[in-house]
């Protein structure tokens, strides 16, 4: 059986509150949604609502990102982040292969490309992405005068 390797409650902390809270709700989507996989992989017999809650948790999750991404592409362009290209292209590849992955469920619905984007590829890239640029943005946005407890910015 898969098991999700990031947990919300210890995951490494930045210096933006919402930046935190943001990942903290991603980790416990990415949680949900790796029950949800391994109780369809454990299935024998594969029901229409098996399929129906993984592509329900994989579009939650998507749609959670493009919020998530937004509001920290936002807050970049109001701090001028001078590496805002980089980093706004990264969660646009990330984006990409996330659409991809739910589009190739959708298609024909093979748990195993699931299985190994949530319970592989994205982790680490989510540890990665977190530990080096977001948080070099939320350390460059507060020491440019960014409040760590604002709201998140409007898109």
């Amino acid at each position: 059986m898969n098991k999700i390797v990031l947990e919300a409650n210890t995951f490494p902390r930045v210096d933006i509150d919402f930046m935190n809270n943001t990942h903290f709700d991603e980790l416990v989507l990415v949680k949900d949604l790796g029950e949800v996989i391994s109780k369809y992989q454990q299935n024998n017999e594969v029901t229409g609502e098996d399929v129906k809650q993984v592509t329900q948790s994989l579009q939650g999750w998507v749609e959670h990102s493009y919020a998530h991404f937004a509001r920290e592409n936002t807050l970049m362009k109001e701090v001028e982040f001078p590496m805002y290209q980089i980093h706004y292209s990264e969660h646009e590849r990330v984006l990409a292969e996330m659409d991809s992955v739910v589009s190739s469920w959708e298609a024909n619905n093979n748990i195993e490309i699931v299985a190994d984007y949530v319970f592989s590829i994205w982790p680490t890239w989510f540890n990665t992405h977190v530990n080096t640029m977001d948080l070099m943005t939320a350390q460059f946005a507060v020491m440019n005068g960014y409040s760590p407890n604002s709201a998140p910015p409007s898109q």
